[in-house]
């Protein structure tokens, strides 16, 4: 019996399968680790694009409804602002804006748009429904009554 129990000195130590054991444990722990790292600082450089893209588009549409509602109204009956020259603005660099002023009538819960001639006859209650977009996804749409 006691001749199982016996340890031999040269025995101390790792085996060099030991090793590599632990050493691919570790590497298919890293792997996850490192892509899990890669992942949030792009995204963080992404949410600070969407932030300036939402600030920009914020400013605009405060810039254009600051304009007075006859600009506005012009615009919209002419080309549906086509012609609209949207306000420059350093928080607007690399934003692609598209403007879309309608002419419309709110009749119960529905939306009609109108075309520019029959609007010229409603001109009380016609009103301008305004649509700023950018490409990347946010959008801000609001109606304006005279």
């Amino acid at each position: 019996m006691g001749r199982f129990v016996t340890v031999r000195a040269h025995d101390a130590g790792f085996s060099f399968v030991e090793v590599m054991v632990a050493v691919l444990l570790l590497a298919i722990c890293a792997v996850p680790m490192m892509e899990a790292i890669r992942n949030g600082l792009s995204v963080s450089s992404a949410g600070a694009d969407k932030a300036r893209e939402l600030r920009c588009l914020k400013n605009t549409m405060e810039a254009v409804l600051a304009e007075p509602y006859q600009t506005l109204w012009l615009a919209a009956s002419q080309d549906n602002a086509a012609s609209y020259v949207l306000p420059e603005d350093a928080s607007c660099a690399g934003v692609n804006r598209r403007l879309a002023i309608s002419l419309c009538e709110q009749t119960g819960s529905t939306t009609v748009f109108l075309s520019s001639g029959s609007a010229q006859n409603r001109r009380e209650s016609a009103m301008l429904y305004i649509a700023l977009s950018a490409d990347k996804g946010y959008s801000f749409t609001t109606m304006v009554a005279r």
